[in-house]
């Protein structure tokens, strides 16, 4: 059912019950809950309005977590003046209003009321621990955002009134009591909630088992890579992973297999049947009660948002190993002839080619208004078209339509003020061009928030790599980790991982890291594990422009992986030096700056520079593994105290 409609229905129900009579018989504050809050469906109306919270896809094309253009994985690439900015001296700055950074309670706030009101409805022992068990949900959502966010925060164990002022203006609560009391209300709701809860897309077992996965394996990792002890009648680091694994594990068992298209999850109108979306966001194909994902996908919104060469180069290779390695591996080096977007993307995780549209080259009569094309004669031009053709990929058939029907010519489809503006949408500037989202199904006949279809907010894909890692942080077993992640891989037609088959060279940019003369770009890092290298850069792929990577580096603390050359595809500058190219007669050369050396004829376009990490304030820096708190709430509760690094 679709919850914007109850939504209004519920405000419809309070306000009918605030006339006149009311309001002489009972207190303003208390005429809701001694009125309202009384049987089942009283409870299941009040909860409608937390689902809404549970948005999935971004109303706000430049939201820069969800894309991941504050990581390693992406950049923002409409302007040259938008670096990371966790790696630019003055871009990340304290806030100055009130519950700056998404310090807010009102959520917590508004749960609380329905939670305070259980015992005093005359509803089963049963009925209640469930709807207990929903609000616990809801509030540990909230609490777990605050605690990834801040560390420490205020703890509201009953709705805060006015008298309550050691909550209002008391000291925030350790974080190592917050997870704590999070896992508790989590492990409550698994043991007393409703199977199959309120009916379809509600909250259920398989919803609070998916959060226990993701919020045991982030809090038990935390902890272990930011060094913070376990505390006396608080859950142990272990027992939050161990938490996460069970989670996962029932799960697993129940839905053993995979939905056999990657690309479904994303660009379905409904996501009801599709297999392993445990919970998902149901938006409307109509003005202001969808989103705009899929119609910046068709437009040129998405050149806010690229991906960057490291993200490309860490999918796997179709025999299951990194380029680094790979006997099948045809992306070159730089200083080899083959070297090209084109060879790049051979013989790679089929995921790569439902994440970036993948080149290719076709001819149209007109650049704007063309809804027909032929092909150039070159068979390597067409090769991914028929590629994608082939593999039933149908939402992402190439070439590239957008929204008023008009085919791109060619990817990449490089943006410079001199050239190709004849056809200005579908523009990028670093050539990897972001298609998870895009499709030929959904409407996009306008951008005013019209896109209906469906965001997963809880998928098998998550919990299986969530499973994957906190077997490997526990020490379970190799099959442990091969069940998770091998019915990935076969989705992707990826050899399986055989984890006995890892070791320290199996791929060798970990240890070496970046080697331009052998055309490897991303950042390797021997610290880690040779096998958790392999189920992070799963979990990176699997997830890749779903917002996790940002949390993922903080919580393993490596931040450091945003230190890089943020750089594109790999070009010649004379494929762009045509009559097809450039616009304006007198102008023949290529503008954009080239790595490793911007007056070469050949290379990978740079957006921007690595950050100098001789001066002090440039880089990742350490405080940035939490938010600050805005100058006004400590304002107004100075016991709240700033995070560290930030000042007061």
């Amino acid at each position: 059912m679709k919850k914007n409609i109850l939504f209004l229905l519920l405000a419809g129900l309070f306000g009918s019950c605030l006339n006149n009579e009311y309001l002489e018989r009972l207190p303003l504050n208390k005429q809701s809950e001694e009125t309202f809050f009384t049987t089942y469906d009283n409870f299941k109306s009040y909860a409608w309005y937390s689902y809404q919270v549970l948005t999935g896809y971004p109303r706000d094309i430049n939201d820069r977590t969800f894309f991941e253009s504050n990581t390693d994985n992406c950049f923002q690439g409409n302007s040259a003046n938008n670096p990371n900015p966790y790696t630019t001296d003055g871009k990340i700055v304290i806030p100055t209003a009130k519950g700056g950074n998404g310090w807010s309670f009102t959520n917590i706030r508004r749960i609380n009321v329905m939670l305070d009101n259980i015992d005093g409805s005359v509803m089963t022992q049963t009925d209640k621990d469930h709807w207990r068990s929903v609000g616990y949900v809801f509030k540990s959502i909230e609490y777990f955002n605050l605690i990834s966010r801040f560390g420490d925060v205020t703890w509201e164990e009953h709705t805060v009134t006015d008298q309550d002022k050691d909550i209002l203006y008391g000291p925030r609560t350790p974080r190592v009591e917050v997870a704590s009391k999070v896992l508790d209300m989590l492990l409550f709701a698994k043991a007393h909630i409703k199977p199959g809860g309120d009916g379809p897309n509600t909250i259920n077992l398989d919803v609070v088992n998916a959060l226990i996965s993701r919020f045991g394996l982030f809090e038990g990792t935390w902890r272990k890579y930011h060094k913070i002890a376990d505390a006396a009648d608080s859950h142990t680091a272990s027992e939050f992973l161990e938490a996460s694994f069970a989670a996962s594990s029932e799960l697993i068992n129940k839905y053993p297999t995979v939905n056999a298209s990657y690309e479904d999850l994303f660009n379905s109108e409904n996501l009801a049947s599709v297999t392993g979306v445990l919970m998902y966001r149901n938006w409307y194909s109509t003005q202001n009660l969808g989103h705009n994902l899929t119609s910046s996908c068709r437009t040129a919104n998405m050149q806010i948002h690229e991906m960057s060469a490291s993200a490309i180069q860490a999918y796997l290779c179709n025999d299951g190993r990194p380029i680094s390695t790979s006997a099948v591996y045809q992306g070159g080096s730089y200083a080899a002839d083959t070297a090209s977007m084109y060879r790049e993307f051979r013989n790679r995780d089929r995921r790569l080619y439902y994440t970036i549209c993948p080149p290719y080259k076709v001819n149209t009569a007109t650049a704007n208004s063309s809804d027909a094309f032929t092909y150039t004669g070159n068979p390597e031009d067409r090769f991914y078209i028929d590629s994608l053709k082939n593999n039933n990929i149908s939402k992402k058939a190439l070439p590239l339509i957008n929204n008023a029907k008009a085919y791109l010519r060619e990817m990449p489809h490089v943006r410079t003020a001199r050239y190709n503006m004849s056809q200005t949408f579908m523009v990028s500037t670093g050539g990897y061009y972001i298609c998870k989202y895009y499709n030929i199904t959904t409407d996009v006949s306008s951008t005013r928030l019209v896109n209906g279809n469906d965001a997963p907010l809880f998928r098998m894909g998550e919990v299986r790599v969530n499973h994957a890692e906190a077997a490997w942080e526990l020490g379970k077993a190799a099959s442990e980790i091969e069940k998770a992640i091998n019915p990935l891989r076969a989705r992707a037609g990826v050899a399986p991982m055989i984890v006995a088959n890892i070791d320290a060279n199996f791929d060798l940019a970990r240890d070496k890291g970046p080697s331009m003369a052998e055309g490897r770009i991303y950042e390797g890092d021997y610290e880690v594990d040779p096998v958790l290298w392999e189920i992070r850069r799963e979990r990176r792929i699997e997830l890749i422009v779903e917002g996790f990577r940002f949390d993922d580096l903080r919580r393993w603390r490596k931040g450091k992986y945003m230190n890089q050359i943020q750089l594109g595809a790999y070009v010649k500058k004379t494929d762009f030096e045509d009559s097809r190219h450039v616009t304006e007669p007198d102008i023949t050369k290529f503008t954009l700056a080239i790595y490793p050396d911007p007056d070469a004829d050949a290379g990978r376009l740079m957006m921007f520079k690595a950050p100098n990490l001789n001066d002090a304030k440039q880089g990742w820096q350490d405080k940035y593994y939490l938010f600050a708190l805005s100058h006004e709430d400590l304002t107004l509760n100075p016991a709240l105290k700033q995070n560290p690094g930030y000042g007061e």
